[in-house]
């Protein structure tokens, strides 16, 4: 416990930590055992912020308290392993430009997601009407300005929050019509976890430019320590901008 406390002490390893470059290489941590793993648990402060998570997420608390107990016997929620797409219901509320999708899972555990996409002001000003379909991101927050062809957008939070973690970071820009996108800046990334640590995190700009073939993308990744997992298992958040739309991307990968 004590060589656990002492990694988690590392600047690089912090819950909450903060980024403050446009991109950001990962120190090297050694990923811990799985006797190390097996050494993380919940405190009942990680239970009630748990709990609380999920019912703001549409789950009743009846049900959450169920998804307590099934962290209390060992086990891992549906949704900080699932994919969005292996969700069994799926709730979009609009309000206004804010769109809310919360997955549901099949052990009652929901996952949730928040955005503004410029693509929907793009299309009123430059197409006369809106585009029918938004594919599920998480961008929200900062501006958007908007000219004859180019929206120019920055600190936009792209945000994905499940059950026991979440990631999120800010990035800046530009959507331009008859053109390529491009992404000029991604960082102030956050990592937050309940019970459990993360390592090797990054921050960086993959793709700065969309190309004929690909489009521009920023990716924060990190390897996770889950409470109850067993192993370490390594998940990844993308700015994904193109074709006059900006998304995100889930990713089971680093």
């Amino acid at each position: 416990m004590k060589k656990l406390i002492q990694l988690l002490s590392l600047g690089s390893v912090l819950v909450l930590g903060f980024a403050n470059v446009n991109i950001v290489k990962a120190d090297v941590v050694e990923t811990k055992s799985v006797e190390q793993q097996n050494m993380l648990r919940y405190s009942q402060e990680d239970y009630e912020l748990i709990k609380q998570k999920q019912v703001e997420k549409g789950v009743e608390p009846e049900k959450a308290d169920e998804l307590i107990n099934k962290l209390k016997n060992g086990e891992v929620l549906d949704a900080d392993i699932l994919s969005p797409e292996q969700a069994v219901k799926k709730v979009k509320e609009v309000n206004g430009e804010l769109v809310t999708i919360t997955y549901f899972f099949p052990d009652g555990s929901a996952s949730q997601t928040q955005f503004t996409d410029p693509s929907v002001k793009v299309g009123e000003l430059k197409y006369g009407k809106t585009r029918g379909y938004i594919s599920p991101n998480s961008i929200s927050g900062g501006s958007c300005s908007t000219g004859t062809f180019t929206t120019s957008c920055t600190n936009r939070l792209v945000s994905y929050q499940l059950a026991t973690y979440g990631f999120s970071f800010y990035a800046d820009y530009t959507l331009v019509r008859y053109d390529y996108d491009s992404i000029q800046w991604a960082g102030n990334w956050n990592i937050w976890t309940a019970g459990g640590t993360y390592t090797n995190p990054s921050m960086r700009i993959i793709r700065s430019k969309e190309t004929s073939n690909e489009k521009a993308e920023a990716r924060l990744s990190a390897t996770l320590n889950l409470a109850n997992a067993g192993s370490s298992i390594s998940r990844s958040l993308s700015l994904i901008v193109g074709k006059d739309s900006a998304t995100d991307s889930w990713n089971a990968y680093y």
